[in-house]
């Protein structure tokens, strides 16, 4: 049987990064490409996110304690997203940098993305992400993101050697389409993160419960102070608790419950069982939108601008949900919910049209 592989950011330690490669797999399976995600061991990604336990000569009883909290939660999230793949990812065999090469002779083509997969600094710029193993015909990208707007002018020739021989180009933003042109004087197409390619119905198929009570819920990929106030305040004004989820919980918020790590299906669950959610992250946004829930998006924090999710919201229409210095939102506002799923579902259409020139190659 002809199968395509996805290379993408699988094994990361980020919800999103999970549920976009579950959400592309099953749109590939949906419209007749039969798939499995490439089991890739990123050596740079596996260990980013171990640290070792710091004891400065400074606060060393604070030190010794955050970083004893960061390695449980570390160690809860690999379990979890380890139980997540197993479950609801259909993998190829395990590789590495040293067997990769065997897969260019195992499957038919690879799509490379979606995520960062692109970025001039993520995961070390590893070239297996940009399909260096595979023969040019097999190349193919869906949604792949270079995550900046201009290339560092020392690694031009790099871009333009490893992108050259790709058969398609998808990319998840403008920039990325401006970089393609500019270097290669090829044309890309612009597609939707794919977990906005799966509808409602068909994230209700594994979303997952985890609290029993009406809550509000707040997640964030960076701790905001005003993001926290936030949502306390509508806590305050609607008495709904505050379940807070957090990448790492080293700093103590009073008035609100920690959650520990979920599976990436609990993660969905959260915010679909939500009356309200609170959050500075992208996917955090997406699955507000796609399970049509109250809420409230910061898109300026500590280490620069959520640019994908206010882009986002501009392109669906939804306006005045952005926490700023000078605007706490209503997140009782009205939204169109019907001319959002039209767009939706002419942007699916338009990602299922580009499909059909990978299904026509496999």
């Amino acid at each position: 049987m002809k199968k395509a592989g996805i290379v993408t950011f699988h094994q990361a330690l980020s919800y999103g990064a999970k549920l976009q490669a579950y959400a592309l797999q099953q749109f590939l399976q949906y419209n007749g490409i039969e798939n499995d995600i490439i089991d890739y061991t990123c050596h740079y990604m596996y260990t980013r996110n171990i640290r070792p336990i710091r004891v400065g000569t400074q606060h060393k009883l604070k030190s010794f304690v955050r970083s004893l909290i960061t390695m449980r939660q570390t160690g809860i999230d690999r379990r979890k997203s380890v139980a997540f793949r197993k479950q609801y990812m259909q993998l190829s065999r395990p590789f590495n940098a040293e067997n990769i090469s065997e897969a260019a002779d195992e499957y038919s083509l690879f799509i490379a993305g979606s995520d960062q997969v692109w970025s001039p600094i993520c995961v070390g710029f590893d070239p297996v992400y940009f399909l260096n193993f595979a023969k040019p015909e097999q190349k193919y990208s869906y949604a792949a993101s270079i995550a900046v707007k201009e290339l560092p002018a020392d690694k031009k020739e790099a871009y333009k050697n490893l992108l050259t021989d790709f058969q398609e180009f998808s990319v998840r933003e403008q920039s990325g389409a401006n970089i393609i042109k500019n270097l290669l004087g090829r044309d890309a197409e612009i597609n939707i993160d794919p977990t906005l390619l799966l509808t409602e119905e068909q994230w209700n198929e594994i979303a997952k419960p985890v609290i029993n009570e009406p809550y509000i819920f707040l997640f964030n990929v960076r701790k905001s102070i005003k993001l926290i106030d936030y949502a306390k305040q509508l806590s305050k004004k609607t008495g709904l608790k505050i379940y807070y989820l957090q990448k790492e919980r080293i700093h103590k918020v009073k008035g609100v419950t920690y959650l520990d790590p979920v599976m990436a299906n609990e993660f969905v669950g959260l915010i679909k069982n939500a009356e309200y959610v609170c959050t500075n992250s992208f996917h955090g946004t997406a699955f507000s939108v796609i399970f049509k829930k109250k809420f409230a998006v910061e898109y300026q924090h500590i280490g620069g601008r959520n640019i994908r999710s206010e882009e986002l919201l501009n392109q669906l229409g939804i306006k005045n949900h952005e926490i700023t210095n000078d605007f706490y939102p209503n997140p009782d506002e009205k939204v169109d919910w019907d001319n959002v799923e039209k767009i939706l579902s002419v942007e699916r259409k338009k990602s299922q049209n580009y499909l059909e020139k990978i299904k026509e190659n496999l």
